[in-house]
């Protein structure tokens, strides 16, 4: 092996390393996640933030008593809170069990 191809050689595997190195470091900022210091649960509800835009977050509410998820935004400019969405949580899973072909747990057709 002459000192051109050792050297050759030597530059691509510290780029294979370095790019391993890159990927690693970057694979916690590809996804969003959630950590416990953004959810607040109580008995009757749950909290949490998330970032739902570049300069935006949403408030998601989960109604434990009622099932509904109620997700609302903050307009800072407005000074006020809108209400984007209110869902039942019942029918929510409902439709995702019998979309999958096999709902867990209730055997009986959900109206």
């Amino acid at each position: 092996m002459t000192r051109i191809q050792l050297a050759c050689s030597s530059l691509l595997a510290s780029a294979f390393i370095l790019g391993g190195f890159l990927l690693v470091k970057l694979e916690g900022h590809a996804t969003s996640s959630v950590h416990a210091a953004q959810v607040i649960k109580d008995r009757d509800f749950t909290f949490m933030t998330a970032r739902t835009g570049s300069d935006e977050e949403s408030l998601f509410v989960i109604d434990n008593i009622n099932a509904r998820l109620l997700i609302l935004r903050s307009d800072v400019n407005r000074k006020r809170i809108e209400l984007l969405d209110s869902t039942s949580l019942d029918r929510v899973f409902a439709r995702s069990g019998n979309a999958a072909g096999r709902g867990r747990g209730r055997t009986e057709r959900v109206r």
